[in-house]
């Protein structure tokens, strides 16, 4: 496939779960910090932080403290931990999520422009970035460059300008309901991963239950029915 056959101007990855494997780490560092608080931390907790934000995580993890602790934490107290804790774990060898190296490998091969819009912090990206070699991005965007995380679609907005493109021209891949829920805010076609579970519809979504075996035709396969409705 020629570039030119390619539909978006830039392609825009969410990070946790989209592009690396981190979510089981995530849980597990949850779990284990929950524990030590005398508190519980089960699947269902793990799915609703999926995505953050870290204040929305921070709240939550409060709220299952037992009642004698929960002043012991002033505001984003616990999610500070959780987060140093994940940026040491995430600098270390942390896997591609599934099918995603070779995506963005054809990706870079065709030089589409890319971006990496996380809610994590700037210091968990770049230990992430670091460990899979992640040069792939014109720009990349943490917690720390918005005033509004996801699901707000500020993070995606700044992405496609500092890149020099549309929004409405490019593709999202996201895993998580705050992240397609921004995605789809934003105004950009959205490819939603449903491995954690069902994402939210729209007018300018596709959805698949991996990338495993997804390529660039594939996804032009996927969105052209939209793309000619739309445009």
């Amino acid at each position: 496939m020629q570039i030119s056959n390619f539909p978006f101007k830039a392609v825009l990855w969410d990070m946790d779960g989209t592009l690396i494997d981190s979510e089981p780490i995530w849980i597990a560092e949850e779990r284990k910090l929950m524990d030590s608080l005398g508190a519980t931390w089960s699947d269902d907790d793990a799915l609703y932080c999926i995505g953050g934000p870290k204040n929305r995580v921070d709240a939550y993890m409060r709220s299952k403290l037992p009642m004698d602790r929960r002043g012991e934490f002033e505001e984003l107290a616990l999610s500070k931990i959780l987060f140093e804790t994940m940026a040491r774990r995430l600098g270390s060898q942390i896997p591609f999520a599934p099918g995603a190296k070779d995506l963005i490998d054809q990706m870079e091969q065709m030089q589409i422009p890319m971006a990496l819009v996380t809610a994590s912090t700037r210091e968990i990206m770049d230990a992430a970035l670091a460990s899979i070699a992640g040069g792939y991005f014109r720009t990349t965007i943490s917690d720390h460059d918005v005033e509004r995380p996801k699901p707000d679609p500020q993070g995606y907005l700044l992405a496609a300008s500092r890149i020099g493109v549309a929004i409405e021209e490019c593709l999202v891949i996201e895993d998580s309901i705050t992240g397609a829920a921004a995605a789809i805010s934003s105004g950009a076609y959205l490819l939603g991963i449903t491995r954690s579970g069902p994402l939210p519809e729209g007018e300018k979504v596709r959805h698949v239950k991996s990338l495993i075996a997804l390529d660039l035709s594939g996804i032009v396969q996927l969105f052209q029915p939209l793309l000619v409705e739309n445009r």
